[in-house]
């Protein structure tokens, strides 16, 4: 079997915002910032084709809803390397291509290494998740709450237990006191039976500050403290792993260069190693494994590429994870259902499977598919 052509469909789709606000929290010579985020609009979406001289072809979006797009320098080296290669020698495309993108970014031909599963699952017959190892067929799905006070993320939270999840996710970014005191509250509003964690990307601890933080949640029982500081300050990172019993997800800023990802593993940087599929799954079931070998869990960030459905075999394929992001956003499935996928991933009473069909098992109204496409490179 040999590799034919690669094409790469472009869509337009409100969601999130293409750029990210930076609001000033502290003064030089200490200046800090904190991220905030203006109303969407629409952005390029792309969704990349391989196709084969058996006719088998596989199909994923290049990326997720923030990170979507290939350039078209990528695209031509992508073309110049990959094209007459066996789509089922993952490995060999793997380092070929890792080898030649010196210059760009890591993780870039990770929609393309996705579409190489999806071949390889329809050759054999079977579900991704399968051949990741095919270790539950189902998966919990946590709930980011969303709200500018602690009254709105108490309601959004009280509808994420109505919809049936049981675990919630807070990105609060209030001072970090204040915080503290939120965090309180959140635990007797939603009793000792919701599982909690902190995400700590939107709040911009100092090193101090989040170490007053996770001594704080520890007595709350939260699951995890997700990026307490910036994931490239190492040695601070390394301190407040040691100092700090609640577990520590971090690297998610690092999770596009695998390598870096376990080396904060193995340094002790981090106690869950964050990935995504949109760096392609091929490096995240190698940082799966090196962080098995360890004794920890990678956990992928966000609903993924397919509008979930690479996530959701992913996460369900591999041992070493334990849950699903359902957001954001927290319309995706209605995004990817704008272009023509059948069966964007919905959770189900909080909980996750994936289609249980060769390949993603994505299905496409493919009339829909062309009539929204604005452009093909």
């Amino acid at each position: 079997m040999k590799i034919t052509s690669i094409e790469i469909s472009v869509f337009e789709i409100p969601m999130y915002p293409a750029t990210t606000q930076v609001v000033e929290i502290a003064p030089a010579p200490n200046l800090r910032w904190r991220q905030a985020f203006s109303d969407g609009g629409p952005v390029p979406v792309q969704v990349i084709r391989v196709s084969t001289d058996e006719g088998i072809d596989g199909v994923c979006t290049v990326g997720d809803w923030r990170y979507t797009e290939m350039s078209w320098r990528q695209l031509a080296q992508l073309r110049a390397l990959a094209i007459g290669e066996d789509p089922l020698d993952r490995d060999r495309l793997h380092s070929k291509l890792n080898t030649a993108g010196r210059f760009f970014e890591p993780g870039w031909f990770g929609g393309f290494d996705n579409c190489l599963w999806d071949i390889a699952g329809k050759v054999k017959g079977v579900p991704v998740a399968e051949l990741l190892g095919g270790a539950k067929k189902r998966i919990q799905a946590y709930y980011n709450t969303a709200g500018s006070t602690a009254d709105e993320l108490i309601r959004d939270g009280e509808s994420g237990l109505e919809a049936g999840f049981t675990v919630l996710k807070d990105h609060l970014a209030f001072a970090f006191d204040e915080n503290i005191r939120v965090f309180e509250h959140f635990r007797n509003e939603f009793g000792s039976e919701i599982g909690l964690m902190h995400d700590a990307a939107l709040a911009g601890y100092n090193y101090d500050e989040a170490l007053e933080v996770g001594k704080a949640l520890e007595p709350l029982d939260f699951i995890w403290f997700e990026e307490p500081i910036e994931d490239r300050q190492h040695e601070n990172n390394v301190r407040l792993c040691e100092l700090l019993d609640i577990p520590i997800a971090g690297a998610e800023t690092l999770m596009h260069d695998p390598e870096l990802g376990e080396l904060w593993l193995k340094t002790k940087a981090v106690d869950i190693l964050r990935v995504h599929g949109r760096h392609g799954t091929t490096p995240l079931l190698r940082s799966a494994k090196y962080a098995a070998n360890l004794g920890a869990n990678v956990e992928p960030n966000a609903y993924g590429p397919l509008f979930g459905i690479v996530h959701a075999h992913i996460n369900c394929g591999i041992e070493n994870i334990d849950w699903f992001e359902n957001a954001p956003p927290s319309n995706g499935a209605e995004m990817g259902e704008e272009i023509g996928l059948l069966n964007p991933i919905r959770p189900i009473d909080g909980w996750v499977t994936y289609p249980d069909a060769p390949g993603w098992g994505a299905e496409w109204d493919w009339k829909q598919f062309e009539k929204k496409r604005v452009g093909i490179l």
